[in-house]
């Protein structure tokens, strides 16, 4: 019996297992910016957005986000956890166009750069969204949670670069514009004679 038992879940399990699998075919998420590059000075605050694509029969709901990588540079702060994302099957709400907005506090989540960062450095990393798989509605006032029918993770790489503060720019093109300067001026010292 108990061998009976343990095989029955195993199915069970392997089962689940393949229709999540199967069903992330219908899913789809990508970063906003595609490709996943994000820049900004020391002490500033970077972040993404997504667009997630829903073109299966169940609802997608995501859970939260997270950074893996290098987090010396800076901390990662999750916005998805926050929010209530739901896209529904085909053809109705089956994609939702989140940019990052810091104040409304919107899109995948911030990335704060430490002050004391050094300029021209550009670090990789992950950034990982979890879902929910749920063949009811969610947002349904009869909504039951027995109708779970999995769950997965997007995963796609990121980059971060940090750039010179604005005036570190110009104090670094100071010297180009007065070489142009002198150049003009040398020009324009014949015209005058």
């Amino acid at each position: 019996m108990k061998c009976f038992v343990k095989r029955s879940v195993l199915m069970l399990m392997a089962a689940a297992a393949l229709a999540v699998g199967a069903y992330a075919d219908d899913l789809s998420l990508t970063l906003i910016p595609v490709g996943g590059t994000v820049a900004g000075p020391p002490g500033s605050t970077v972040g993404w957005g997504f667009t997630l694509t829903d073109r299966g029969p169940d609802y997608v709901v995501l859970a939260d986000s997270y950074f893996t990588g290098t987090p010396i540079y800076g901390s990662y702060t999750d916005y998805i956890a926050s929010q209530f994302y739901v896209a529904g099957p085909a053809p109705e709400s089956a994609t939702i166009v989140s940019p990052w907005n810091q104040i409304a506090m919107t899109g995948t989540g911030e990335f704060d750069l430490y002050p004391t960062d050094p300029a021209n450095v550009s670090f990789t990393g992950t950034i990982s969204i979890d879902y929910d798989l749920f063949s009811e509605d969610p947002n349904s006032p009869s909504f039951d949670p027995g109708s779970y029918v999995g769950s997965g993770t997007f995963s796609d790489p990121v980059q971060v670069d940090i750039t010179p503060e604005p005036a570190s720019w110009i104090l670094m093109s100071l010297p180009f514009a007065l070489l142009m300067l002198f150049g003009w001026r040398r020009q324009a010292a014949p015209l005058r004679s």
